[in-house]
């Protein structure tokens, strides 16, 4: 920790440890006990008065003892030593569970946030990357129905979007898997933004007026690739955190559920941490999310060699015990990250 004298420094170390161990205030009384500190109690008292004055912790009744503020726990964080490994039994076991679930990509990322919640008894999230960030690898026309075709798209990072279009021309499916196997080879490696815009710009140039397979193929991929931008988010284990004292007021309550619920808003907090490098812990209301400003949340981008795949973390109080869930959500991130870059670079 810095900014702080030694002694300050310890007082509030302690003082935040003692808190996430017992969610209780902490008084002066309690801190002397402690054999570390080495101080009187009318030292730390005068401590601890220094630090409230300072905004590192505060006071929440007349005749309680003292918890961190924001701005305490911050300085908490910044002082824990830099992320440890998880030792290897549990390591493997979070390796065991996670590929246990098979090579699909969704079910990936939804067994990680089961992983993440039951090992750190809070809630374990993770989101799928922008969908326009995906690298094209295939798509296919299956016709379903009279007027119908199944449009299957899958990226290179594994993610399958499907839509069903409709088409008056009512093609056979031996003309649609040619369709099929002409898009395929035209936006082969482009991210699907760049799909779109070649699409687009094919779509302009006079020879699709003389090219009516190319011009027809062109319409239905652009009716994929047009429609809106999928995103997912991955939550287990809300109810690990509902039944800490910090949400004991409805009002708190309420706003968390909402936040789980309205995954759009927690989306923009991940969001963030796919632009960033290592662990981002995110403590009250530094993350912007009203409705979670009495949470933290720990969180690690997945990116593959090429791919945004998304991120991964842990919300929970700002009680949360960092000092287990950090190296959690890293080993977590690393195993994921490995599985996934076997699924998307092996040969198709």
């Amino acid at each position: 920790m810095h900014g702080l004298e030694k002694r300050s420094e310890k007082i509030l170390e302690v003082l935040v440890a003692e808190y996430i161990a017992t969610g209780d205030p902490v008084g002066s009384r309690t801190l002397s006990k402690i054999k570390d500190i080495g101080l009187s109690a009318a030292s730390i008292r005068n401590i601890m008065s220094d630090l409230t004055e300072s905004g590192y912790i505060t006071q929440p009744h007349v005749s309680a003892g003292r918890v961190p503020t924001d701005q305490g726990y911050r300085l908490y964080v910044n002082g824990l030593p830099g992320v440890h490994e998880t030792d290897q039994n549990k390591y493997s076991e979070i390796e065991s569970l996670i590929k246990s679930v098979g090579p699909d990509v969704r079910d990936l990322l939804r067994q990680s946030s089961l992983v993440l919640a039951g090992f750190s008894k809070q809630a374990g999230v993770v989101s799928s990357g922008p969908v326009v960030q995906q690298t094209f690898k295939t798509i296919e026309f299956i016709k379903v129905a009279t007027e119908r075709i199944l449009v299957i798209l899958i990226s290179a990072s594994g993610f399958v979007q499907t839509k069903t279009i409709y088409d008056e021309d009512d093609i056979d499916q031996h003309t649609l898997e040619t369709y099929g196997r002409m898009l395929t080879d035209m936006l082969k490696d482009l991210d699907l933004h760049q799909a779109r815009e070649r699409i687009e710009r094919e779509l302009a140039q006079e020879k699709t007026h003389v090219n009516a397979m190319l011009a027809k193929t062109l319409k239905l991929g652009h009716m994929m690739l047009s429609q809106p931008e999928s995103r997912e988010v991955f939550i287990q284990g809300q109810s690990n955190i509902l039944t800490e004292p910090e949400f004991s007021q409805v009002e708190k309550l309420s706003a968390l559920l909402t936040a789980f619920e309205e995954k759009s808003n927690l989306l923009k907090i991940l969001d963030k941490t796919l632009k960033a490098d290592g662990i981002q812990i995110y403590i009250g209301a530094e993350h912007g999310l009203q409705e979670l400003d009495s949470c933290s949340i720990v969180a690690y981008p997945i990116r593959t060699t090429d791919t945004v795949v998304g991120s991964i973390g842990v919300v929970g109080p700002k009680r949360m015990n960092y000092h287990r869930v950090v190296p959690l959500v890293y080993a977590t991130a690393r195993i994921l990250t490995n599985v996934l870059s076997r699924i998307i670079e092996r040969p198709s």
